[in-house]
């Protein structure tokens, strides 16, 4: 049977409704973006901003993404939502390989897998009431007609996160940062997707309202058996809300492992430094602890070194690090690390 045919008939519940245990299945995944130059826009070189990724997503749990700017981790993001075409690799969703659906899929594709970005006040349209904002979704999938049916289901998902059914008549510049990040979560929900990828989405926001919507995606994972990719940059709260996490560097995975595991063995020198640098609440364990220092900056994904993609800022790095690429492997039960010194 067709995905179509599969897809359609599931279309009720879930457009890509199954049983299967991984929901998300990610092989060699790269995406290079080519930089051009000149008149005929010769292509000169690429942005290797992925490079090689694999990883698996499982149903109902959170995997988290981690690593500076300009590792790749949002263009991971828009791979996995189909939003761009990667060169090369395989996304399998629910079964479904993404490089083969056609337009008719993509769209039922559309409702299930959602992204919720770090800027909320971009993506909601200034001109849009917040109900608009909400039900625009709805509408372009004709999942409810009658302005009645559309006003009760924009209530809901204001209810479903926090938020006075009231405000629906309002506008964006009506609210505060925190606020429209409740509302982008609504619109996103009002699908009734399996799969969120969440963008940076408390970065911008201050550390008490943070905590507020990191505890509103749990529960709204536990109501809902929802799976994430929370993808940032605070190791503190990717800890919290993850069950898996992958750290990322220069398009490539150092390691990965559960949540629990990472935080308490980490086994990559990257991985290390990361967690070394990250603030601890208590001054007195803050101060025993040992600091990791990286010096010099994340090379350019243009032109990566030849073989560990991290040997330029190792303190660890020997020849063999700067010659060779080290291999992806499985170094314990579901702890995987990418580096020459750990075996």
């Amino acid at each position: 049977m067709g995905d179509e045919v599969r897809l359609e008939e599931n279309e009720a519940r879930n457009p890509f409704f199954s049983n299967m245990d991984t929901i998300m299945n990610v092989e060699h995944l790269k995406m290079y973006f080519p930089v051009t130059k000149g008149l005929m826009k010769r292509e000169v070189a690429s942005v290797k901003a992925v490079d090689d990724v694999s990883f698996q997503i499982k149903r109902g749990q959170t995997l988290g993404i981690v690593g500076e700017s300009g590792s790749g981790k949002s263009t991971i993001g828009n791979c996995l939502i189909h939003r761009i075409q990667p060169t090369s690799g395989k996304i399998v969703f629910e079964g479904t390989d993404l490089n083969d659906i056609n337009n008719k899929t993509k769209r039922l594709m559309r409702r299930t897998v959602q992204m919720i970005t770090q800027d909320p006040f971009a993506s909601l349209d200034p001109r849009f009431t917040i109900e608009d904002c909400i039900s625009e979704g709805l509408k372009i999938h004709h999942l409810i007609s009658g302005k009645k049916e559309i006003h009760e289901k924009v209530c809901e998902m204001l209810e479903m996160v926090g938020l006075n059914p009231e405000v629906a008549s309002r506008y964006p510049h009506e609210f505060s940062g925190g606020q429209r990040q409740r509302i982008s979560i609504a619109r996103s929900l009002a699908l009734q997707p399996s799969f969120i990828v969440c963008d940076e989405i408390v970065s911008a926001l201050d550390v008490s309202i943070q905590a507020q919507i990191v505890m509103l995606m749990m529960k709204l994972q536990r109501e809902l058996g929802l799976t994430y990719v929370f993808i940032g940059h605070d190791l503190s709260v990717v800890r919290y809300i993850s069950h898996n996490v992958a750290v990322l560097y220069l398009g490539k995975i150092m390691e990965f492992t559960s949540s629990d595991e990472l935080y308490s063995h980490p086994l990559h020198p990257y991985t290390k430094a990361l967690i070394s640098a990250a603030p601890i609440p208590n001054p007195t364990v803050d101060r025993a602890r040992e600091r990791i220092l990286l010096k010099g900056e994340i090379p350019s994904p243009i032109n990566p070194p030849k073989g560990c993609n991290f040997c330029t800022r190792c303190p660890y790095a020997d020849e063999r690090c700067r010659q060779e690429e080290p291999p992806y492997k499985e170094v314990a039960a579901g702890h995987w690390v990418a580096c020459h010194k750990v075996s």
